[in-house]
C-alpha cells in the first residue's frame, strides 16, 4: 500500500491513497461480527462510490435533472466526500507493510514522526466521535415505530460503524505496520500551491498528479485547501 504525506504550505500535510479500485481485502474471507460489519460497511462503500461516477458523468452531460434528483446528488456527493476523508484508514486495517512518500525536502525522520502523530490523533479523534454518534444512534431508536425509514438513526449508525472502523485503522498502523518512507521531488512542488493563482495551481496539481499516477489528487488538495491549516 502507498501513502502520499501531501504538503499544504510549509508545516501542514495530509495523508492520502487511492484505494477505491482496490480488490477485496482480508475481511472478505474472515468470519465473525467484526468481519460481517465490515463486508456490509464495503459493499455500501461500493454503491457510493458508483453513484458518484454516475453523478459526475451526468453533471458531464446535457441532461436535465429535476430539483429532487439534483438535491439527492448533492447529498449522495457530500457523503462520499466525507467516506473518502476515511477511507484510507479503514484500508489500512489490512496491511502488513505501507510505504509512505514525502516530500524530499522533509527527512524521513521527520516523516515517520508526523506519521506517528497524526495516527494517534486519529485513533483518539475517530474513538470519541465513535461514542458520541453511537449515542446518538442508541437514542434515536425510540423512533423506528414512525413511518418512514428512521434517517437520524441510519445517518448516525453510519457514521459511527465509520469511526470504528477509523480507529481500527489507525491503531493497526500503530501497532502492527511496517512503514518504508521515500522520498518525493513532485511531492515537494507541491508546496508552492499557497501564493500561486488558482489557475496556476490547478495546472500544477494535475502535473503531479499525472507524474504520481494519482487520478484523485487535485479533489484532495481541493478539500485540504478548503479545510485550512
Amino acid at each position: 500500500m502507498d501513502i502520499y504525506l501531501v504538503p499544504a504550505g510549509r508545516h501542514h500535510y495530509g495523508l492520502y491513497c487511492e484505494v477505491e479500485d482496490r480488490r477485496p481485502g482480508p475481511d472478505d474471507e474472515a468470519t465473525g461480527w467484526r468481519a460481517a460489519l465490515s463486508r456490509r460497511f464495503h459493499r455500501g462503500l461500493a454503491y457510493l462510490e458508483a453513484e458518484r461516477r454516475g453523478r459526475l458523468a451526468k453533471a458531464a452531460s446535457a441532461e436535465r435533472r429535476t430539483r429532487p434528483q439534483r438535491l439527492r446528488d448533492r447529498a449522495l456527493g457530500w457523503l462520499a466526500e466525507r467516506v473518502a476523508e476515511q477511507r484510507l484508514l479503514w484500508f489500512l486495517r489490512s496491511e502488513r507493510a505501507v510505504t509512505a512518500h514525502h516530500p524530499d525536502d522533509m527527512p524521513a525522520d521527520d516523516a515517520e514522526r508526523w506519521v506517528r502523530s497524526e495516527l494517534r490523533r486519529d485513533s483518539l479523534r475517530h474513538l470519541v466521535w465513535m461514542f458520541v454518534d453511537g449515542g446518538i444512534y442508541l437514542a434515536s431508536l425510540p423512533l423506528t415505530p414512525i413511518p418512514g425509514p428512521n434517517v437520524l438513526s441510519l445517518y448516525f449508525s453510519f457514521r459511527a460503524i465509520g469511526h470504528f472502523l477509523s480507529w481500527l485503522g489507525a491503531r493497526h498502523g500503530l501497532r502492527h505496520v511496517a512503514w518504508t518512507y521515500r522520498p518525493s521531488g513532485p511531492l515537494a512542488e507541491l508546496r508552492r500551491l499557497p501564493g500561486m493563482t488558482a489557475a496556476d495551481q490547478a495546472a500544477l496539481a494535475h502535473d503531479v498528479a499525472s507524474r504520481l499516477k494519482l487520478r484523485h489528487l487535485d479533489r484532495f488538495l481541493a478539500r485540504m485547501a478548503l479545510a485550512g491549516p
